[in-house]
Formats: C-alpha cells, structure tokens, sequence
C-alpha cells in the first residue's frame, strides 16, 4: 500500500509532513469521516470505514473483528488511514483493579502507574488503541455517582494520580507494544453539576475553577496525555462542548495543548438540550468552531458540517487542523505501520502477575481501623459460629466495582468464599443473602438474616 512514516525512527517533522500531505489529499468527506466515531456493530460500520466516512470506533473488543476492520480502512479505503479504538478502560480491563476512589486511597502513584500499564497491555492485546480514562474530575459531592470513578476531592492528590494514570497507559512511547493513548475527562467542572444530577449545570468561579478544578487536567497535560474529552455539563451557563473559554482560551492558549478534543457520548447534540443552539445543525457548527475535534456516537458532523462548510459558517481549514490533530495521534501510536493486532505479542490477561498487582492494589486501598486489644470480638478461638450477612458477600459481578466492561464475574474471589478458606472447618459460616442486591427494597429476606445472625457468635 501506501509508504508509512516510523514514529520511532523519523523526527516530528517527518510525522507532522505525512498528516499535512493526508489532509491534503482528502476530500471534505474524508475529513469529516476522520472527525467521526461510530459504537462498534453499528449498522453499515465496515461500509462506512471502506468509503472513509469513518475515523474511529468504539467499544468492540472483539479483536478478530476489529482486525477486519483495520483491515478495511488500511487496504480498502482511499487513504489507507487506520482506525483509532476507543474503550472506557477505567480501573482495569480483564484484571480489574479497585475503583479509582479506592486507589486514590493507597496514596501510591508508583502502583496505581503500574495498575493503569496492565490495563493498557490487555485492552491493547483486544486491539484497543485509545483509552477514555484518567477520569479526573474533582468530586466532593457524594450525591454524584461517577464520584466512584474520580481519585476524589482533593486536587493535589487527583493531579499526582491522574498523571500516574497518564503514564501507566501510554508508557514511554505510544508507538511501544502494549501502550496507548490515554484520555483526561471530562474537561472541566463536571464534578461540580448542582444537586449530584448528572449532565446539570456547575456554576464555578474561575479562582476556585483554576486552584480547583483544572489543576488534575493541566497536571495530565504535563505528563503528555493525548486527548481530552470535554464535559457534558455545562459551566456558567456555557456547556463544555460550545465552550470557547474552556477550549480555546484555556486549552489551546494557555496551555498550549497539541493534541485532540473528543465530545463525551452524543454531548454535541446535547448543546440543544441546554438550550446553548437551537437545532443540531447549529449545535454541530458551534462544536466544531470551538474545536471539538471529533464526535462520539452521533452523527451530526457528518449530517450538517458540508453545508456548513459550503455556506462559510465552519471554515474547511478549521477542519484541516482538526483532522492533522487525530493523524497525529494515529502516526504516533505507530498505527500505519501495525494496524494489527497479534494477542501473542502481549500478555495474557488475568496471569498471575497482573492478578497480584490487583491484591497488593486492593490490600493497599484498604482504610480500616487496626483491631488493637481485642476490642471487635473476633478472636478465632473464641467463635464457634460467624453470620455473614448481605448480598454483594457472595456476588462476584458486584465486586467488580461500577464503570466494569470486560471484567468477568466468575474470576472475582467473593468475601464469603474468603472467609470459608480462612477459617475452614475451625468456624461454622453462615450466610443470610438478605435482599436480592444491593438496591432491592423487597424486605421478604430479612426474616432469614434476622435468625442467622441472632443464632450466631
């Protein structure tokens, strides 16, 4: 096919030159296709990526499938362009790590680096380039779900782990065998949407914006993160994804980020539903003039940008610098020169190695008071009958920790059968699931719970 540049062996100019002659070859319709990224199994995917149409994919793992499609792009499409493959790999892949509030209370960057390296090799291994993590938001309201996703309250200790993550997932070369490219979301204030409510409004002044909530994503930035994903909250009135202060004033200007901007799931179209536009037409314009530089899931670049573009209202060399930003990143994790992926130039997920890292993590996130003199009624001499009470004793898929894609349920080692193997056949273990999970408010179990616990030590 077409000669392919060495991102380990030929300077940036020669990377910057190859992105320059791509764009320069394409069409409007290719450079929108790069712009653009479709779910996996979407319909007419392979289609879209043969015609150009398409810039990257997200959330397939299936790495037969995603070869094929690599394939496509790479020998049957124009340009020959590879795909970029997105996944939400956010505190581990098939190993699964503790959530990110958890690690962030081992206080360790040393080992949550490690942890994110080990994800990074086993999404690679799936044929994962690109993953949407460090989730970096601060988060202080406990009301907000994703706060399980965030390193926590406090900005220093977010910007210390969060640059761990950065360098755990890319590793020294995004070119190198089992690195890729991390992501720093969701820029910026998210954490502090009014009420806990997902996708609201955060109102933040900029002293408690910039000593608050922007120091993590700038501390990733300097550990060289390859993207940004922006909010879909908005800030001050302003939703991130039309917001010219967060992305152009901030990082562009400022910051003097050279990588690409991606919009969180269908967040563009969302600029309407904050009654920012007034139609998607409109919504995809304003986004692409502040420069999101790629869409995700929806389509609204591909269905408005070319009349745009033919009326003045987006200029095509806006566009040009958008799209040079994603070949970039796609020459420097080395994709047109291995589009592929062989599992057998990795290692295999799950092996004793990685499964160690995942205790040393969970043993070290742990945050107990120490049982000094006796004082919780524990002493294995001294029980003959021990009642564990609850649902998630028992559930390896609950174990697993939420914002879990490709953990599997049956490799978790549940507290009860721990607790089984501890005390073997010194201790009779009882156990009373209660409810059915950890939402149900069916109280039919209780009764059972009740009894168990009563008859026991």
């Amino acid at each position: 096919h077409r000669p392919c540049v060495s991102t380990q062996s030929q300077d940036f100019s020669a990377v910057d030159e190859r992105a320059r002659d791509l764009v320069a070859a394409m069409t409007l319709e290719e450079k929108i296709g790069q712009m653009s990224q479709a779910n996996g199994g979407a319909e007419g995917l392979r289609e879209m990526v043969r015609d150009g149409r398409l810039g990257s994919v997200l959330n397939e793992v299936n790495v037969d499938e995603l070869n094929e499609l690599q394939r496509i792009a790479v020998e049957e499409s124009r340009l020959g362009i590879p795909l970029l493959v997105g996944r939400d790999v956010i505190h581990g892949f098939k190993t699964i790590f503790p959530i990110p509030l958890g690690q962030a209370a081992s206080w360790d960057p040393e080992l949550i680096e490690q942890a994110a390296s080990v994800a990074a090799r086993e999404a690679a291994a799936s044929g994962i380039n690109w993953t949407f993590a460090p989730m970096i938001d601060i988060t202080r309201d406990p009301r907000w779900g994703r706060i399980a996703e965030s390193p926590g309250e406090d900005p220093h200790l977010c910007s210390v782990l969060g640059a761990a993550m950065v360098r755990g997932f890319q590793g020294e070369r995004l070119s190198d065998t089992g690195s890729i490219a991390a992501c720093a979301k969701h820029f910026a204030g998210y954490g502090a949407v009014e009420g806990g409510l997902d996708y609201n409004t955060a109102n933040i002044p900029e002293n408690e914006l910039r000593n608050v909530h922007l120091r993590p994503f700038k501390a990733a930035l300097d550990a060289g993160v390859s993207t940004f994903m922006s909010s879909f909250s908005d800030l001050n009135g302003v939703p991130a994804a039309g917001n010219q202060f967060l992305i152009q004033q901030v990082l562009r200007e400022e910051w003097g980020f050279q990588g690409f901007v991606v919009s969180d799931w269908d967040a563009i179209r969302e600029l309407t539903v904050h009654g920012f536009t007034e139609d998607d037409r409109e919504a995809a314009g304003a986004a692409a003039n502040v420069g999101i530089d790629m869409e995700m899931a929806s389509t609204l670049y591909r269905d408005h940008l070319p009349d745009l573009v033919a009326e003045g209202r987006v200029g095509e060399s806006t566009l040009d610098e958008m799209v040079y930003r994603i070949l970039l990143l796609k020459l420097r994790l080395g994709l047109f020169e291995l589009p592929y992926t062989d599992p057998s130039h990795l290692p295999r997920p799950l092996n004793t190695e990685h499964l160690q890292l995942a205790r040393d993590a969970a043993l070290r996130s742990c945050v107990l008071l120490k049982n000094d003199d006796g004082i919780l009624p524990l002493s294995r001499e001294a029980l003959s009958t021990v009642a564990i009470i609850g649902p998630l004793a028992d559930d390896g898929y609950e174990q697993l920790g939420t914002w879990v894609f490709d953990g599997e349920s049956h490799h978790s080692h549940t507290c009860l059968q721990a607790i089984h193997e501890l005390t073997g056949e010194d201790l009779e273990v009882r156990w009373a699931r209660g409810m059915q999970n950890s939402r149900c408010r069916d109280p039919d179990g209780y009764q059972e719970a009740i009894q168990i616990a009563e008859a026991s030590d």
